[in-house]
């Protein structure tokens, strides 16, 4: 027994107060049960201790207290309180938990209680950390999968509150434990995540261990207390690179300098595959670009584009334009999409190879004699959308050439590297990975899973403004669950990210907060909310839909490197840009 409860303050079905017994002490977020008979019944309150505090009854000014614990020429008795935040009631009757009752440590079975684990499915239970005891704290995978719900959003200030980490601590649970192949039920072969790496070089080390890991005094049994016996690498994972905008044209080398260019897949889109993809709606994609007419003329544009575009002979992803009229080309774009249109010769029409020959084919139809391609648009909107047609251009358009290799995940977690790009490029490739995604599970269903880990979300789907992203990710958040697609989304503060995004994500884990934005966390409660401003990298408040007050817990140091100074086996130096344009197309 630690204590009683409290009997000169009310005890409610909300909170309440224990006495401490002599010699005994708790922490913040320890668990504790209270039990009372009500009629028949034995009712258990179980709940976590949320403040600790301590007074000096008999004292009635400051300075009695040294007449009290020091010469003791007073009468008096140090009393220490903890606050407890009311969990769970078992069985569910709505009383208060009653005043001067004993309060006891909850451990085993009565932690479980306290947490619900009992009510996970034994096979949905996915150890997400750890608490102060190394004892392991579970979600119910059913509310991450899409079964009962889906998605996942982490949020804390940058550099401190690993959300990043987080979410691969989250993946290497599914894909690299013996847990995670039992949660995906034999799926996990089929099973895909997209990450997309945007803050330097950091996520393409991870198949490689952490130099700092064995260094760090409590790192195996933190794994071990989750469930993993052997922590090590990402084994089934790819790494992927964006061709660079820095070296010669027929070159397919990348900015990537921490890693061999064999060790990644570099990708890019053809003029082929970015036409018919309608893709150049991703190239307007600035949710915080006010000129919302110009978006229209791109609407206007893009079905264009794929009524004149053929595939070229030569195989490569060019396309010959040739005049739909001509060729009989309905003016429905789906049709136009559906119609099967045998390769041209590039004499056949005007023949693109790169963005820039498709600027130079659009600009010649931006007037108002062609209103097909401008809509009601005005002289000063064409005028608009040509200036940042041609900014997209410098800006993105390496990406579309011919004879490069699209993008596909070949592996279990494939990293897409994007920190080198401007943030116009980092939102198509964003965008245009993401539909792929997402149009590829509308024809398969639910079944195997694809999970997305995104930081920054705040800059492709902010509060305010629209963008073609913007809607895919809402779109994601809304349908995702039923189309298997699991959004794992991470940002310094949810207050700066689109609600609809935020409210679907079933889960929701918070680390450390920028004190002026705490106030928008208001499901953790005043006590944590407070704390969340001075948690230490690694601690993580978790709050799910089965438990009704959030938990505070840490995950595990990671045994894979997660920035290239972790890296134990160096880094490759690739400074060189001459030999980088040197490289050979056969580069895969």
């Amino acid at each position: 027994m630690i204590g009683h409860i409290d009997g000169s303050v009310a005890a409610t079905t909300h909170r309440f107060d224990v006495v401490l017994a002599e010699g005994e002490s708790v922490q913040l977020d320890d668990l504790v049960v209270a039990k009372q008979t009500v009629g028949d019944l034995e009712v258990a309150h179980y709940g976590i201790v949320v403040e600790c505090s301590s007074q000096i009854e008999g004292a009635t000014f400051s300075t009695d207290t040294a007449r009290i614990a020091g010469t003791q020429t007073m009468p008096g008795v140090v009393a220490r309180t903890a606050t407890v935040q009311v969990l769970r009631a078992h069985p569910e009757v709505w009383v208060s938990p009653a005043a001067g009752s004993a309060v006891e440590a909850a451990t085993g079975e009565a932690r479980n209680m306290a947490l619900f684990v009992d009510q996970m499915d034994e096979k949905s239970r996915l150890p997400v950390g750890f608490d102060r005891r190394l004892e392991p704290v579970y979600v119910d995978f059913q509310f991450l999968n899409g079964e009962k719900g889906a998605h996942a959003s982490i949020s804390g200030i940058s550099g401190v509150a690993t959300k990043t980490s987080y979410a691969l601590f989250l993946l290497y649970q599914l894909f690299e434990t013996d847990l995670g192949a039992e949660l995906l039920r034999g799926r996990r072969p089929e099973t895909k995540a997209l990450v997309f790496n945007v803050k330097g070089e950091d996520l393409l080390h991870l198949d490689r261990p952490n130099a700092k890991f064995e260094k760090h005094p409590d790192a195996r049994a933190q794994w071990a207390s989750v469930g993993v016996a052997e922590p090590g690498v990402f084994h089934d994972v790819a790494f992927y690179a964006p061709v660079s905008a820095k070296v010669a044209e027929n070159s397919r080398a990348t900015d990537v300098t921490t890693r061999a260019h064999a060790d990644l897949s570099i990708f890019g889109w053809t003029p082929l595959d970015f036409v018919r993809g309608g893709l150049m709606r991703f190239a307007f994609a600035d949710p915080n670009d006010t000129r919302t007419q110009v978006a229209y003329v791109e609407e206007s544009v893009r079905p264009q584009l794929i009524r004149w575009a053929h595939p070229c002979s030569l195989n490569d992803g060019s396309i010959v334009m040739i005049d739909p009229v001509a060729e009989k080309i309905p003016r429905d774009t789906d049709r136009a999409l559906s119609m099967h249109r045998r390769p041209r010769e590039p004499g056949d029409g005007v023949h693109i190879q790169t963005f820039a020959d498709l600027i130079a084919f659009i600009e010649p139809f931006l007037d108002a004699s062609t209103p097909e391609w401008i809509g009601r648009a005005a002289s000063g909107t064409i005028d608009a959308f040509v200036r940042r047609l041609h900014a997209v251009g410098r800006r993105l358009g390496h990406l579309v050439k011919t004879n490069v290799k699209p993008f596909g995940m070949s592996r279990a977690v494939n990293v897409v590297d994007l920190h080198s790009l401007h943030e116009d490029a980092q939102r198509f490739i964003v965008g245009a990975l993401l539909s792929e995604v997402f149009e590829y599970k509308q024809t398969v269903g639910r079944e195997p899973l694809r999970f997305v880990v995104l930081d920054e979300l705040n800059k492709y789907a902010p509060k305010t403004g629209t963008s073609p992203i913007k809607e895919l990710l809402i779109d994601v958040a809304a349908r995702g669950r039923s189309l298997g697609v699991i959004l794992l989304g991470a940002q310094q503060s949810a207050g700066t990210v689109e609600p609809t995004i935020i409210e679907n994500a079933a889960i929701k884990i918070v680390g450390r907060l920028d004190a002026s934005g705490a106030e928008g966390y208001k499901f953790l409660g005043a006590e944590l909310r407070e704390r969340a401003t001075r948690f230490l990298p690694g601690t993580m408040v978790l709050d799910q839909p089965l438990v009704p007050a959030p938990i505070p817990l840490q995950f595990p140091f990671p045994s894979y490197a997660t920035n290239v100074s972790d890296d134990s086996s160096g880094t490759v130096d690739l400074n060189d840009r001459q030999a980088l344009a040197d490289l050979s197309d056969e580069i895969r």
